[in-house]
């Protein structure tokens, strides 16, 4: 018999989180169970091979020879469970089970009336969303749609364009008033910084404003807003994020455009799923109507 037939092959999905964050509470973050969970399963795991798989430093686990040429074996293992959920998942015909839905990072795009709006023509299909900025959790299986603010999607996925979100600038009418006349490398800006890589609003700016003095970065679009309301500066925003009675001026409209593209996507494997192609269906409609 084998000398690892009696591994269990679930303590992989443990041993490649750890690898993956470099320490037990990342890991058990990611993994949502607990420290001691991780620990324990790392220590079965090393015992069931008979070696070693990380160095503990001070620092945190760091892989070995070992566990690194296992770490490639492992992902492999990983990846191919991975595709065969997909394929099977892709098969399912029924509109009912869970639905998962990833959006960009932070409060950049609501979705709560969309996904109010589906659930009263779906209610048999449970939401489950989450903000992330990368598209690796639609190869991964963690979402089964995603909303992207790109003007560059994968091409291993499919999708498409549903239009341009647009991004201008905007102040306090106070704020304004008291620097008015001003240059706008001398206004005092406020930059959002979450993790959309595409989205990089900072870079944008400078790329249009070299000289721009950012006075706040912040990964909260709500404090952001809140900010630029009382009047610290001024800061790009989205108009179709602006509530209906906001009190913001745009400022030189002529000068600051910004578009991006903002596309639904999902993997090949899903395209006859019939909750995404519901999802797909009902958010194209309501999505194109409010980009226009």
């Amino acid at each position: 018999m084998c000398k690892y037939a009696q591994m269990n092959w679930s303590h992989l999905e443990y041993f490649l989180a750890v690898a993956d964050c470099g320490s037990l509470s990342s890991a058990a973050k990611q993994l949502q169970v607990n420290h001691s969970t991780v620990a324990r399963r790392l220590e079965k795991l090393e015992q069931e091979l008979g070696i070693r798989l990380f160095d503990r430093l001070s620092h945190g686990y760091q892989l070995t020879e070992h566990g690194l040429a296992l770490q490639q074996h492992a992902q492999e293992v990983a990846d191919k469970i991975t595709q065969i959920q997909r394929v099977f998942r892709g098969r399912e015909s029924a509109l009912g089970g869970t639905l998962k839905v990833a959006k960009p990072d932070a409060g950049i795009l609501n979705l709560a009336t969309l996904l109010t709006e589906f659930h009263h023509h779906y209610p048999n299909i449970a939401l489950e969303l989450t903000a992330a900025a990368d598209f690796s959790n639609l190869s991964r299986m963690e979402a089964d749609v995603a909303l992207r603010l790109t003007d560059s999607p994968p091409e291993h996925l499919i999708g498409r364009q549903l239009g341009r979100f647009p991004i201008r600038v905007y102040g306090s009418h106070h704020y304004l008033k008291l620097n008015s006349g001003a240059a706008p490398e001398t206004l005092s800006w406020l930059i959002w910084t979450g993790h959309d890589s595409d989205l990089d609003l900072e870079a944008r700016l400078k790329a249009a404003l070299p000289q721009a003095r950012v006075v706040l970065r912040t990964n909260n679009y709500s404090e952001l807003y809140e900010a630029v309301c009382a009047g610290m500066g001024v800061s790009l925003l989205s108009p179709l994020r602006l509530p209906d009675d906001h009190h913001l001026q745009m400022v030189a409209p002529e000068q600051f455009r910004f578009d991006i593209g903002l596309w639904l996507l999902n993997h090949p494997d899903l395209r006859n799923n019939s909750r995404v192609r519901a999802f797909r269906d009902f958010a194209t409609l309501r999505l194109q109507a409010w980009l226009r």
